[in-house]
């Protein structure tokens, strides 16, 4: 994933514009003249934290009807709103990284992660070698992967600890911390505009880790 501070909120679809304007006004034949009002990035950001935008995605029995993109921007604006953490763009990029798992569907049937996922740790040692474009890109990656990881399977996680001595949902996390703040000061992430995503995102990790492990107890998405 080319990193963007505003991936989900510049890839909504017409059936997202649709099932945004059904859930502000009841008729989703206004989806042309709303959409048309939230080609302004200000008025979209605050179209989409209304209250009953999120009520229409909560209630929804499947996510089929909107874009994962949509489904997990709208899920982490407010969860993130909630824990203090107020930059929409960083919940943008952590909507942005949930939705390309769902599509991907790579780890989204398992109640565990697959081995290759877990142990292929390799690329962390390949980061002291690389070219400083290539370390962006791994470090990148380090952070993503181990943001899925801690998120989504933190009790597998814990179980390994206690059974193997495997590394622990702690080290993970500092694993995950440590890629996103080195990758925050790397100068392709200012040629980005994406380098404070990065610095929050370290900084807040841990509260971005717990909101979504409450997000994959709560919400039926990964289809475990």
């Amino acid at each position: 994933m080319q990193p963007d501070p505003h991936h989900c909120r510049s890839h909504l679809t017409p059936g997202d514009w649709s099932f945004v304007a059904a859930a502000l006004t009841g008729d989703d034949s206004n989806e042309r003249a709303l959409r048309s009002l939230m080609s302004d990035s200000e008025t979209l950001d605050q179209v989409l934290d209304q209250a009953q935008v999120l009520k229409a995605v909560l209630e929804m029995r499947e996510m089929v009807a909107i874009s994962p993109e949509l489904y997990f921007y709208i899920l982490m604006r407010h969860a993130m709103s909630d824990a203090g953490i107020e930059d929409r763009a960083v919940a943008d990029y952590v909507a942005a990284v949930m939705a390309e798992v769902a599509r991907g569907n790579r780890y989204a049937s398992h109640r565990e992660p697959t081995l290759d996922f877990t142990y292929n740790v390799d690329f962390l040692k390949a980061i002291d070698g690389a070219s400083p474009q290539d370390r962006f890109h791994l470090q990148v990656q380090c952070g993503n992967q181990f943001l899925i990881l801690t998120g989504l399977f933190p009790q597998f996680l814990s179980a390994r600890a206690a059974r193997r001595g495997a590394p622990d949902l702690a080290y993970y996390e500092g694993v995950a911390r440590n890629a996103f703040r080195d990758a925050g000061e790397h100068p392709l992430a200012e040629e980005f505009g994406i380098g404070d995503v990065y610095r929050q995102l370290s900084g807040a990790f841990g509260q971005t880790r717990r909101i979504l492990n409450r997000m994959a107890a709560e919400y039926m998405f990964l289809g475990a």
